[in-house]
């Protein structure tokens, strides 16, 4: 299998934005009184983001209620799913003549996505995590892998880019991408070696019982945990995934290769909080089990959740990424030798 060409990728993700914006110069097809509508669940947002640390702190399960019906009253994640979903949709229905066309199994996968960090933030599974590591583990595991990764499949950017208002794409996403100051942090923060240690950093970090057992007992410190997982998740992905128009920097062969290297640590990670002779984290001992389980077989149970699944998504990965090759292979191979890209983009015989 001979390597393809990748372009120097220090820029093509920018690069991807600026065009997406430049070809989006298209006059709203909503009725502006829509986007009024749309500004009080904006400011509900903001009011929300500002206030749900004090409002809606993670008070896990309250005594004598059944850990099934203990969802989130937080509404501020659901609405912002809400958000993306909207402007996913939109932005599919404004794309007339796609040149990379959205397939329904990549549609699926995006809302997938979406269901999943809403399985981990607002399901009975974010009350649950605050008594117990093996469902704090598993919403992790939601977070930092499987969200991520259906999102990214899902090829959101050019959907979303053409879901958002003119004003918002013209006035703020179009000058942002132009910045050098914002390609700068964009290279930086999407460097491979970075996005990796940024991906395995944050799982080990907040591995360690200090920083664990604080966010166990502190919702600001709890909710930068949920942050970080997801977002180095989506950075680390981004660079595997590569969803159109974004081109990787990253070679096939060594996105399977760094695929192989992040099970070594998860593996040890896992491994050491399995066979630990007592348990680890002391904020567990703080509130009540549900399950009646004792906080070392708990804890037994976390570190397989954190071993196992993690490790089959890493194999799971990279068999995707060979797909992916193997299909740009194919397509390079059926292009023929002779065939060069013209100055639009498409292919000419020489």
């Amino acid at each position: 299998m001979s390597a393809p060409r990748q372009r120097n990728g220090g820029s093509d993700g920018t690069a991807a934005l600026a065009k997406s914006a430049h070809i989006l110069r298209w006059k709203d097809k909503l009725p502006s009184r829509l986007w009024l509508l749309a500004w009080p669940a904006i400011a509900v947002a903001v009011l929300l983001l500002a206030g749900a640390p004090n409002v809606y702190a993670h008070e896990g399960i309250e005594a004598g209620q059944s850990p099934w019906t203990a969802w989130n009253p937080n509404p501020l994640p659901t609405l912002l799913l809400f958000v993306a979903a909207y402007l996913y949709v939109t932005g599919l229905g404004r794309w007339q003549r796609p040149s990379h066309p959205v397939s329904a199994w990549q549609r699926i996968s995006f809302f997938s996505g979406l269901l999943a960090i809403f399985l981990a933030l607002q399901s009975p599974l974010d009350a649950l995590a605050q008594h117990m590591l093996s469902f704090h583990q598993v919403q992790h595991f939601l977070l930092r892998m499987v969200a991520p990764l259906l999102l990214l499949l899902g090829a959101p950017l050019t959907p979303i880019l053409r879901g958002l208002p003119s004003w918002a794409l013209m006035g703020v996403v179009k000058p942002v991408v132009k910045n050098h100051w914002a390609r700068g942090v964009y290279d930086l923060i999407t460097n491979p070696v970075l996005t990796t240690v940024l991906f395995l950093g944050f799982l080990g970090f907040w591995q360690v019982p200090g920083p664990h057992n604080l966010a166990l007992r502190n919702t600001l410190i709890h909710e930068l945990m949920h942050f970080t997982m997801l977002s180095s998740g989506l950075l680390f992905y981004w660079l595997v995934i590569d969803p159109k128009p974004h081109r990787s920097r990253l070679h096939y062969g060594l996105r399977v290769l760094y695929q192989g290297l992040i099970i070594i640590p998860n593996t040890f990670l896992g491994a050491a909080i399995t066979f630990a002779r007592q348990p680890i984290y002391s904020g567990y001992a703080d509130v009540e089990q549900p399950f009646n389980i004792s906080l070392l077989t708990d804890q037994q149970l976390g570190g397989m959740l954190l071993w196992v699944p993690g490790d089959m998504m890493s194999i799971l990965v990279a068999g995707v990424v060979m797909v992916m090759w193997y299909e740009k292979e194919e397509g390079e191979g059926s292009k023929g030798p002779g065939a060069v890209p013209s100055s639009e983009g498409k292919i000419s015989r020489q």
